[in-house]
């Protein structure tokens, strides 16, 4: 019975590992411009962690961002590299789960535009109301653009800050002014040198983005949105 059990396990495992062999896995989903939202048409490429090209694709436009790509393997980590004229250079990383099946990941990306004067929202507040300390969990979202300045070495960016609520301009310009200053430190804490970052606190709500008219939904508040301006491209 044993001898028997052993024998069943093994050819389990030979059949399992074949199987993770021979499965191929897909990648698809969307590529939008990270400020106005719309689908961009870019170029897409997979590498595996040796900088093996694997794959290339380009995304659809016309039908809102839509791409493709195959060829990945089960249990392996990918970087997908996404590149358009005008717009940053960005990758994201990629891991493949353990399958013994074709599997289809979905991953929709969002991409930064590089023009002088563009400023990109930092997708989420990095701030509690009417506080400017990096709240916990921030680092998540910055981490992300840590990654884009080291990835396009020649821009040099302002972070822009907007307050909470209309009211004392005094006290909004402190607030705002001190989130920025917080940002950017956090930036240069990770090795962006200072030169890159400059920072303004807005005395003013947000024209494009300003506080609801209306009582917000229980629990929920608005907070100042900060943007990152793009200052200089480097070319």
């Amino acid at each position: 019975m044993v001898k028997i059990l052993i024998l069943v396990l093994s050819a389990f495992s030979i059949t399992y590992s074949q199987g993770l062999i021979n499965a191929t896995v897909s990648l698809s989903g969307n590529v939008f411009n990270q400020v106005t939202k719309l689908p961009e048409t870019a170029v897409i490429k997979v590498f595996d962690t040796d900088g093996n090209r694997v794959n290339a694709t380009r995304s659809n436009g016309a039908q809102n961002g839509a791409y493709f790509v195959s060829g990945l393997r089960p249990g392996q980590n990918y970087i997908v590299e996404i590149t358009k004229k005008e717009f940053m250079i960005e990758k994201f990383n990629i891991t493949v789960p353990n399958t013994g099946k074709y599997l289809e990941i979905s991953q929709d990306f969002l991409i930064k535009p590089i023009k002088v004067g563009v400023q990109i929202p930092i997708a989420v507040t990095p701030f509690e109301l009417r506080k400017s300390k990096l709240r916990f969990g921030s680092d998540i979202y910055l981490e992300d653009w840590v990654d884009v300045f080291n990835q396009n070495p020649g821009i040099v960016v302002k972070i822009v800050s907007y307050p909470d609520a209309k009211g004392n301009s005094d006290a909004n310009k402190l607030l705002t002014s001190e989130r920025a200053e917080a940002i950017k430190n956090y930036f240069v804490g990770k090795g962006i040198t200072t030169n890159r970052i400059s920072v303004s606190g807005s005395a003013d709500v947000d024209s494009k983005n300003p506080p609801p008219t209306e009582k917000a939904a229980k629990g929920k508040r608005y907070i100042g949105p900060c943007y990152i301006e793009i200052v200089s491209t480097g070319n």
